[in-house]
């Protein structure tokens, strides 16, 4: 009997000291598109949950991976359950919706993104181990580099899967161009072939 009291006692002691941790999604992004997310780094503890608020314009909530930071972290690693809120249109504060995210696990670093903002920064993070190379800075620069708009990520992104089939239909191009040269040499090379012939019956 007592053993089931305490065991009561520290699930209580448990939900009392987890806590509801809002994130305002929508935010003033025209100098900081991470201000998409406020706060954008924050810490949490096993049995927290996470509230994405959306407030304003049409924004999403979705969890990532630092390697792929503006991709569904299911797309990228199958055996991550990651969430995703879709996009949620709040309007001017007039179509307020939640999306509450449990931690269950706060040892390892959540990334999230937008998926309107995301390529100029809109990206976030909970738990994040600032000792290691994965920090917000680190991972606000993938998601630039990977999939903004400017001259220089655009030749690094042709590398990403997106533009496989830029490639493969560039190099078939490529490669069907000698083919044409060929058609083309050989029909000179046979015209030059006949030529003496049409002059030895003109000479007849």
């Amino acid at each position: 009997m007592r053993s089931f009291a305490l065991l009561a006692l520290s699930a209580l002691a448990a939900s009392v000291s987890a806590k509801r941790i809002v994130v305002t999604v929508g935010g003033n992004t025209t100098d900081n598109p991470g201000a998409v997310f406020d706060p954008q780094q924050l810490t949490a503890t096993q049995g927290d949950v996470l509230v994405f608020n959306f407030t304003q314009g049409n924004h999403t909530a979705t969890q990532s991976t630092f390697a792929s930071p503006c991709t569904a972290a299911h797309f990228t690693n199958e055996t991550i359950n990651g969430f995703d809120s879709g996009f949620r249109n709040a309007g001017n504060k007039s179509a307020i919706t939640t999306l509450e995210v449990p931690i269950t696990d706060n040892t390892t670093t959540i990334w999230f993104f937008d998926w309107n903002t995301c390529a100029q920064g809109g990206v976030g993070g909970v738990n994040i181990n600032d000792s290691t190379l994965e920090t917000l800075d680190g991972i606000t620069r993938n998601a630039i580099r990977l999939n903004g708009t400017d001259s220089d990520s655009s030749s690094s992104s042709s590398v990403s899967g997106s533009s496989s089939a830029t490639h493969s239909s560039t190099s078939t191009s490529a490669t069907s161009t000698p083919s044409s040269n060929d058609a083309t040499r050989a029909l000179i090379y046979g015209g030059s072939a006949v030529i003496p012939l049409i002059l030895a019956a003109l000479s007849l």
